[in-house]
């Protein structure tokens, strides 16, 4: 994962989940053999664990997607402006949380009045003074990629002289690549308080070739602008926005808003919600499949904040952001790794906040459908390449008594119980439970056991994948309006693209976490990989239904 030799204990975490996972996928058919009264409870047990799993995550995604909804009608920029006024504002919130017309808006309008009334008097609600740096980096992208994000940032609704935009280029990109940045400052001076267009060395020391060393440089060259414009480093919020990123219109307001309201705002992180959607139309099936999976799960998360941890586009403050020494440039998952830094900074008094509001990315695709495959598992495989954090987190969680117990053995567990069913648990679900029937013989084949060890299985699953309904409701109303060029028979196989999600969720889901777990295993450490962006049509810069179409509260 770094350039660094891991010490004795970090090597063990390094090996602990690779060790966990082919202990379970070997010792499942040897069970089955010798014992497959026990590998059947354990399959049962399973079965009903994972039943319960999808209830929970389809209660939190529906959930989510309803917080989403509500939360797209607040008109963020005009209660930013309400604020110079407190007591009136809590007054207009009140009087909101006891007459919206739904209770689940009276609910979170409550919530936000409470929030305000708790706030000591002396917080700064001057939100004017914040200030907003965009880190925008870049690596061999299509400019038209890079403008349609760029025109959804100038889209905003929000003060453009309170936003500077940074486009961070790599050199190793090369010459011919780098020659499409010329003209790009004059292009956008005009949209923004500044623009700044910075160039990574290569080959600096410590740094794998990744984004980190990227952003952490455009960075340090920001520092320059803000210094010579008298701007306070703790009145910065970073976004770092991926290449393809568009971002809604609220996404400012709504981060400031939130932002304020936070009694330790440099404690948090800001979690917008990602949605692969920008080419969403043109990908095969299965790479629509696993994007809206992704999508899902980022949404499922924010239901529940005391999980959430930073993935992708993200937001912070810049001064905590220098304070723990910038992003990892060893670590190819600077977007999660950074919620660890600040975690063991803040001596575990740290939190990610979700924000309501989306930001879309694309869904991955290559020249041709072989390409998009292979593009996909390494993806995904970069992506479970996190578990390597481990060995950063759990020894820091041995050593720092500041942090409470019960928060170090919370975290730890959820973090290896994350990774370890994200390898083993759809083999498991798909496979493993029929090897006691194969392997356990005639005599476990005579049993009552065996006999209802299918039918319990088939039923408990069967009545899980119900869950999937939610899934499938959730991605119709997300998806951008159909491209002209596709009839309605198009939206008939978004619909019945899901009967592949038993399928994908092997292939792509444990089968790569059980590959980036094997070569950590073995210290065959990965190189951060750069997911292509191929587009055959302008993204949508907009998530268009009904509901959400209706007035903004303000």
């Amino acid at each position: 994962m770094n350039n660094l030799k891991p010490t004795g204990l970090e090597r063990f975490f390094e090996i602990l989940p690779g060790t966990l996972t082919w202990l379970t996928l070997l010792s499942a058919p040897i069970l089955s053999y010798y014992k497959p009264v026990w590998i059947s409870l354990y399959i049962i047990i399973f079965d009903l664990y994972w039943f319960l799993k999808a209830a929970n995550v389809a209660t939190h995604l529906v959930h989510s997607y309803h917080l989403l909804t509500i939360h797209r009608k607040i008109h963020w920029l005009d209660w930013l402006k309400q604020l110079h006024n407190r007591e009136q504002f809590e007054a207009h919130l009140k009087n909101l949380s006891e007459t919206a017309p739904k209770r689940s808006m009276r609910k979170l309008y409550r919530s936000y009045h409470e929030k305000l009334a708790k706030l000591p008097p002396t917080h700064n609600l001057n939100w004017e003074r914040l200030v907003h740096l965009i880190v925008f980096p870049t690596y061999k992208e299509d400019i038209s990629v890079l403008e349609a994000s760029i025109d959804s940032y100038a889209a905003v609704d929000y003060p453009k002289d309170k936003v500077i935009l940074v486009v961070a280029t790599e050199e190793r990109a090369g010459a011919e690549s780098l020659k499409q940045f010329e003209g790009l400052e004059a292009k956008y001076a005009d949209k923004f308080l500044s623009v700044i267009v910075t160039l990574h060395p290569d080959g600096i020391a410590g740094e794998v070739r990744g984004k980190a060393g990227n952003m952490n440089h455009a960075v340090k060259e920001s520092l320059k602008v803000l210094d010579a414009k008298g701007i306070k480093y703790e009145d910065v919020v970073v976004s770092t926005l991926d290449a393809d990123t568009v971002i809604q219109p609220n996404y400012f307001s709504h981060l400031t808003y939130d932002f304020m309201m936070e009694e330790k705002p440099m404690q948090r992180s800001y979690q917008p919600m990602p949605v692969y959607n920008n080419n969403i139309w043109d990908t095969p099936a299965v790479a629509r499949v696993i994007a809206v999976s992704s999508s899902f799960w980022q949404l499922v998360e924010a239901s529940r904040p005391d999980r959430l941890i930073t993935f992708s586009s993200h937001a912070m403050s810049l001064k905590t952001l220098l304070d723990v020494g910038l992003f990892r440039a060893d670590s190819i998952n600077e977007d999660s790794f950074i919620f660890w830094q600040c975690f063991m900074h803040f001596n575990g008094d740290y939190k990610t906040k979700p924000i309501f509001t989306t930001v879309s990315m694309d869904a991955v695709m290559g020249s041709s459908y072989f390409d998009t495959m292979v593009a996909q598992y390494k993806q995904k495989r970069r992506w479970a390449y996190g578990v390597g954090q481990m060995s950063f987190i759990l020894p820091r969680f041995l050593r720092n008594k500041a942090i409470p117990l019960w928060k170090r053995l919370l975290y730890g567990e959820r973090f290896i119980e994350g990774h370890y069913f994200w390898a083993t648990g759809a083999v498991m679900v798909s496979v493993l439970g029929w090897l006691p029937l194969v392997l356990g013989g005639n005599n476990f084949g005579d049993s009552v056991l065996a006999s209802n060890l299918p039918l319990l299985t088939r039923v408990i699953m069967t009545i899980a994948t119900f869950f999937l309904i939610f899934s499938v409701y959730i991605n119709m109303v997300l998806l951008p309006p159909r491209p002209a060029k596709y009839g309605r028979r198009k939206t008939v196989f978004m619909i019945s693209q899901w009967l592949l999600a038993p399928i994908v969720s092997s292939v792509f889901g444990s089968f790569p976490a059980i590959d980036a777990q094997t070569r950590l295993l073995f210290g065959k450490y990965m190189e951060f990989w750069v997911t292509p962006k191929i587009r055959k049509a302008e993204p949508a810069n907009k998530i268009i239904n009904k509901e959400l179409e209706k007035q903004s509260v303000r």
